[in-house]
Parts: C-alpha cells; sequence; structure tokens
C-alpha cells in the first residue's frame, strides 16, 4: 500500500530528511498525492576520459583499495548546470539527505517531464530497503539527440513509501546482512561487497587463488598511486595465477614493464620539448632563404604542430611509475608501517 500525502506529511519526521540552508526541504511544494518530489545534487560523478574497456567482476581486490579511481567527482557552483551529452552516462545522486522508516520501504522513479526529453533518470534499483539511509544513487543516461544542461536542486525524480505488512526482523545494515551502502554517498558501485558476489566467485573457483595473490602483492607494496595501481590490475588480470610462483615474480615481470614505459614516456617527453627550439630555429632562418617555396611551408607547419606538444611536455607532470627505485620505496615504507 503506497502512503498518500496526508500520511507523508505525519511520517516526515522519521524520514530525517537533512539539506543545506538555502536548499531546504518544502513539505509543502515537495508532497505530491502519492510521492515526495527529490531533487538533483549539484554533487556528481562522470567516468574518467580513458574508462576501463572491461570490468572483471572476477577480480576485485585490487579495486577495492581504491575503488572510485575511474570516476571524477564534481560539484557544481551557484548558476551552474551538469551537461550531458547524447548517449552519456553520469552518476547523480539525490540532493535530500533521508531514512527510510522500518515498517515501509521506498520506490525511487524519474519523472515523466524529463523522460519525454530522452533522459533517463533511474536505470539503477529504484527499491529501498527499510532502515536504509544517505543520498539515493542516480544513473543519469541521455537517450536524446540534444545536450541537456540540468541545474542543481532540480526536482529530478520521485520517492513512494510502501507500507509493509509487518516491520522486519532485520533492517537495512543489520549484522550479517554485509549492507554495502550504510549511510550512503551516492557515489560509484561497490559491488563486491556483496556477500552473494563472493560465494559465487568462492565457487567459481576465482576469489582464492588470484584474490590470495593480490592480497600478498598489496600487503609488500602498501598502496601505489592510483595510476600504477590501474596499471597493476592489468597486468595480474592479464594472467593466471599459475604464471608466477609467487609475488617477487609477478613483481619483478611489472616492474620491468614499469621502467620500459617510464624510459619511453621520458624519450618522448624530452624529444617533445627539444624538438620546439630546433623548428623555431628552422623557421626563423628559413625567412631569411628566398624564394619562399614549398620547403618553407613544410618547416612551417612542422613548427605549428610542435608547438603545441612542447607545451603540453611542459605543462604535464611526469606520470607516477613502479620501476625499481620506486619499488625499494614502497617496500621500505611498507616495512616502516608494519613495524610501526
Amino acid at each position: 500500500m503506497y502512503l498518500v500525502d496526508e500520511q507523508i506529511k505525519a511520517r516526515l519526521p522519521e524520514l530525517r530528511i537533512q539539506t543545506e540552508i538555502g536548499h531546504l526541504f518544502e513539505a509543502d511544494s515537495q508532497v505530491q498525492p502519492c510521492s515526495i518530489d527529490l531533487r538533483l545534487s549539484p554533487v556528481y560523478w562522470r567516468p574518467r576520459r580513458r574508462p576501463r574497456k572491461v570490468i572483471d567482476l572476477t577480480r576485485s581486490r585490487l579495486l577495492e583499495v581504491s575503488p572510485r579511481r575511474n570516476w571524477d567527482r564534481h560539484e557544481l557552483g551557484s548558476g551552474e548546470s551538469l551537461s550531458i551529452r547524447p548517449g552519456e552516462l553520469v552518476l547523480g545522486r539525490v540532493y535530500e539527505h533521508l531514512t527510510i522508516p522500518d515498517d515501509c520501504a521506498g520506490a525511487l522513479e524519474g519523472r515523466s517531464s524529463f523522460a519525454r526529453m530522452g533522459l533517463s533518470v533511474h536505470a539503477t534499483g529504484g527499491f529501498i530497503n527499510p532502515g536504509w539511509s544517505g543520498h539515493m544513487p542516480l544513473t543519469l543516461v541521455n537517450n536524446g539527440v540534444a545536450t541537456l544542461r540540468l541545474p542543481g536542486y532540480l526536482p529530478i525524480c520521485q520517492l513512494m513509501l510502501v507500507a509493509l505488512a509487518s516491520n522486519p526482523s532485520r533492517t537495512y545494515g543489520a549484522g550479517g546482512l554485509r549492507s554495502k551502502y550504510l549511510d550512503d554517498d551516492g557515489g560509484p558501485s561497490y559491488w563486491w561487497r556483496d556477500k552473494v558476489i563472493g560465494n559465487l566467485l568462492a565457487e567459481l573457483g576465482r576469489s582464492d587463488v588470484i584474490l590470495d595473490l593480490q592480497e600478498r602483492l598489496l600487503q609488500k607494496i602498501g598502496v601505489p598511486p592510483d595510476d600504477v595501481l590501474e596499471r597493476l590490475e592489468l597486468f595480474v588480470a592479464g594472467r593466471s595465477a599459475s604464471a608466477f610462483g609467487n609475488v617477487d615474480e609477478l613483481l619483478e615481470g611489472f616492474v620491468r614493464r614499469e621502467d620500459r614505459k617510464k624510459m619511453y614516456d621520458t624519450i618522448i617527453r624530452r624529444a617533445a620539448i627539444a624538438s620546439l627550439p630546433v623548428m623555431l630555429s628552422a623557421t626563423i632562418s628559413s625567412l631569411f632563404v628566398h624564394p619562399i617555396g614549398v620547403l618553407h611551408y613544410i618547416v612551417w607547419i612542422i613548427t605549428a604542430l610542435t608547438i603545441p606538444f612542447a607545451i603540453l611536455a611542459v605543462r604535464d607532470s611526469p606520470s607516477e611509475y613502479l620501476g625499481r627505485r620506486e619499488l625499494a620505496e614502497l617496500e621500505r615504507r611498507s616495512n616502516q608501517q608494519a613495524i610501526a
């Protein structure tokens, strides 16, 4: 049975809706005949520019160390809007922080007005367990043909409260349930915390050797920077557990690859920086050579193309690596922390 407006208003204290000054919850305008209008938070997440092509649900340990490194968190300023291009996915969240009463379940749905623009406001699971609290996550997908700009605090979805036949014996977050989203901030997924997935991986024989190898690897080196962790995860995922006799052999192979990458990146960066003065000199010299011919234009074009690459090489800091020198430093820090 869905609660209606007067019932919802009577239960508002139990919902414990929290908002900030300037954008307070207004029951008179937000409580509808059988739902509550909830607003879009200015906080959202976008996938990184080079998202991973594969997320392997059988290998979770290295992802769990830094779970949101594939996402960039953003927050709209005053007067700013969230732009979603056609076909683009953005993780948003509900602005209101709320709690579902123990004798109710929640159902979150998008609004028809936005669906008619091609915006899928709710592609995640819309069911909310009794006892859950936090900012409900929203998956925003633009299925239309035009870019949509959404201002913060837009009433973008609606919450229905469903009365239960009786109070459940355990509410969300109770011991033994291994609830993944206690006081949820609405951010990216913590899928690996699901006990059913853990049991499935155990049945598949995927969680014992590989996860144990990853665990020992992290114990040895600590937690490396996100870029290094990303490459390390891909390196481990591309090999079977039998490919290495132990963690040291795995690290040896990865460190060799990292040192090669560091060498190639350094050569390319230095070459980009050094090429600019060479090409500028060639361009200046060409101005004193007459008549102007095809060779002059080739030199000028190459110089023009060299400028942005040289600027990027100067401005961008060198990437982080896990070569032999960096590995020795990480192991030293890890040993010091173990002693402490």
